[in-house]
């Protein structure tokens, strides 16, 4: 296969690992323009000119309103206050271009003017009085680059222009006229309605996506004639952390506001959260004015702190939303987090991998690579690790969660997601130095492999065990459904997660609690018989010749009567459990009857279906349904016996040829 070609698409504040895209293009060129006035607000003007028409109509196919292109490719309408915004596509320079206003950009901090810019960027020219220009080039593969150009118009009398490309910080001095007079504050404070506490620590990391992901946001505004000053806000969230260190702020200028942004060191006791759980999020703020008066009150938020192992796909707020796929999925590369592969059960499992594939490099060579990949796929269908339906919450919201597995629960459980056995396979591929991306569309998650050459290995890590009862695809087919997965990627509905890159830059893994190094022998976990096994022969007793049968011939038995059969006619719907895995799921029949026969439709899981033709005899029934995998593009048959009373039918299913048992129990929906 082809090497991964992952495009940035970045502009000078763009949050880099979390744009990645799998398309190619040449140059990206984005222009910037930037006017501060004396109050700290600034004019921004944008502009993305695309290389071609072709990506131009990709972007805008993708993304019909121009407005989440720009809140997705920026972290303005994050970290700053954005207002009159407006942005539009210009199909005849291939362009789109947004203008907005940005209240409080600049903050006046030890006695200095400081703006974010950004980080990495180069001061390339400034005329020390009114005007900087920037520069920031970015490499998205060895053909393509994205070149932005920022220009940064200061107010009057500004001088001593400092640029820090760590910290991203542009700062300046400024002479001001001193204003005396009443003050009035205008305080309002935003929280995240719901935060994560398996992404604890991510929280506090400012620096993680050029700080997008801030708890609470204060915006104070002077609404007095005269200079608030000495202004001092602090937050406390519940008894998971102390008072967090003063921001001070030297002087808010009247109409001025300061955004002030809260990222808490919270404790790792977070983590024993297994639910939502109510919290409040204090806001202390004083301040004076130039007579030396002082002022001060405490807001308090409530919000929620989700469990460990609640995930929520989005922040976008509610009222932001414009139906985008990606609006309902931005938190999508945190998942990163879950991906732990220093956690001990992960790699004594890596190493028994190690040990099935014969002891391996699989860092060194593709074929070694991929072998151990194969023997990671047939330990996890060897111990019977299987698919199982997700679990979903905040069902009252636009936002959805779902219940997300670290690898450990998986091992444990025997069971997972598609995007739990993707994270499963991302860790243990990590725990022996191989890159692996997760791959997430709309409905689905899987894993590729990155090979020593660059080459890559998808996975469709689901083939493990089938949806309905536990059937497995061989390793190469799973390896040809992750390639039928990417072949219908979808130009703005897919994350790459890349969680090295992730990790690095600060959404880490939680702390886990400590389990005993017998852990996966406690779970149950071997490897396969090195030794061939031939399946035993059937054995038949030998009497010996001349003898007389120790029992008598059984007397024929008596021909069956006929008896009538129940009509089952009609949708019947309910549930399934495999007595192999306890996987469970959704089941659904429409059966149609004509005399003792009966055929229809059958629907699993909502993801896989088929047909079925079957008999009705008194009140039992029997069912053999031939149902197509939507996943795996395979077809599996599973016969179902099933005893009827009044509206419901229950009773057992196997699959031919296999060990593969479980129960079912479905009812007639009027």
């Amino acid at each position: 296969m082809k090497r991964f070609v992952f495009v940035i698409l970045l502009a000078l504040m763009l949050t880099t690992v979390f744009s990645i895209q799998m398309t190619k293009i040449n140059t990206i060129k984005i222009y910037a323009e930037g006017t501060i006035d004396e109050k700290g607000d600034m004019d921004m003007n944008l502009k993305w000119m695309f290389p071609t028409s072709a990506l131009y109509i990709q972007v805008k196919s993708a993304y019909p309103n121009p407005y989440v292109l720009l809140r997705n490719m920026t972290t303005f309408s994050s970290i700053f206050e954005m207002r009159d915004t407006t942005v539009s596509y210009d199909d005849a320079k291939n362009s789109i271009t947004a203008r907005a206003k940005l209240i409080g950009a600049v903050a006046n901090r030890r006695q200095r003017c400081e703006f974010f810019l950004g980080r990495n960027a180069e001061m390339i020219y400034t005329d020390s009085k009114t005007q900087a220009i920037f520069v920031l080039v970015q490499s998205a593969s060895s053909e393509e680059v994205i070149f932005t150009i920022f220009t940064l118009k200061l107010p009057k009398d500004s001088s001593d222009f400092k640029y820090d490309s760590s910290t991203g910080i542009f700062s300046f001095a400024q002479k001001r006229k001193n204003f005396s007079g009443n003050v009035s504050a205008e305080v309002n404070v935003k929280v995240k309605p719901r935060i994560m506490s398996a992404l604890y620590k991510v929280y506090g990391m400012s620096d993680v996506a050029n700080g997008a992901y801030w708890v609470a946001k204060t915006i104070f505004t002077n609404k007095g004639k005269g200079d608030v000053v000495d202004l001092r806000i602090s937050y406390k969230l519940g008894d998971y952390t102390s008072w967090s260190p003063e921001n001070v702020y030297d002087v808010v200028p009247p109409s001025g506001s300061v955004v002030d942004l809260y990222y808490p060191i919270i404790s790792s006791n977070v983590t024993q959260l297994r639910s939502q759980t109510p919290i409040d999020l204090q806001v202390k703020y004083t301040y004076k004015d130039r007579s030396g008066k002082s002022y001060s009150d405490t807001i308090t938020k409530r919000i929620q702190i989700l469990g460990v192992n609640q995930f929520e796909f989005s922040n976008v707020p509610e009222e932001e939303r414009t139906g985008a796929w990606a609006d309902n999925f931005s938190n999508v590369p945190l998942i990163a987090a879950f991906v732990t592969h220093l956690d001990e059960p992960v790699k004594a499992f890596a190493g028994m991998v190690s040990q099935h594939a014969g002891g391996v490099a699989a860092a060194s060579r593709d074929s070694d690579a991929e072998t151990f990949c194969r023997a990671l796929y047939e330990l996890l269908i060897h111990n019977k690790v299987s698919y199982q339906t997700p679990s979903g919450f905040l069902v009252e919201y636009a936002s959805s969660g779902q219940d997300i597995k670290f690898p450990r629960d998986v091992l444990k459980d025997k069971a997972g997601t598609c995007i739990d056995l993707a994270i499963l396979f991302a860790a243990v591929c990590r725990a022996v130095d191989l890159k692996t991306y997760i791959v997430v569309v709309p409905g689905h998650a899987f894993p590729v492999v990155e090979l020593p050459s660059g080459d890559i290995l998808p996975i469709e890590s689901t083939g493990i065990g089938g949806p309905v009862v536990g059937k497995s695809l061989p390793f190469n087919e799973a390896v040809e459904a992750g390639a039928r997965n990417l072949s219908k990627l979808e130009f703005g509905k897919f994350f790459v997660v890349d969680p090295i890159e992730l990790q690095r830059v600060g959404v880490l893994s939680p702390e886990l609690p400590s389990l005993p190094s017998t852990i996966l022998k406690d779970w149950g976990y071997s490897l396969p018989q090195r030794t061939q096994q031939t399946q035993p022969t059937q054995q038949v007793q030998q009497r010996p010749s001349g003898s007389t049968p120790t029992n008598p011939s059984p007397a024929p038995a008596p021909t069956p009567q006929p008896q009538r059969s129940v009509n089952i006619s009609g949708y019947f719907v309910g549930n399934y459990r495999n007595s192999i895995t306890g996987q469970q799921g959704k089941l659904e029949f429409y059966i149609e009857q004509s005399g003792n026969n009966i055929k229809g439709d059958v629907h699993v899981d909502e993801s896989d279906e088929g047909e079925f033709t079957g008999t009705v005899s008194g009140n039992s029934v029997k069912i053999t349904a031939k149902i197509e995998s939507y996943y795996y593009s395979t077809t599996y048959t599973v016969v179902f016996n099933g005893t009827i009373q009044g509206n419901t039918i229950s009773g057992n299913y196997s699959i031919p040829g296999s060990n593969v048992t479980g129960t079912f129990t479905v009812k007639k929906s009027e």
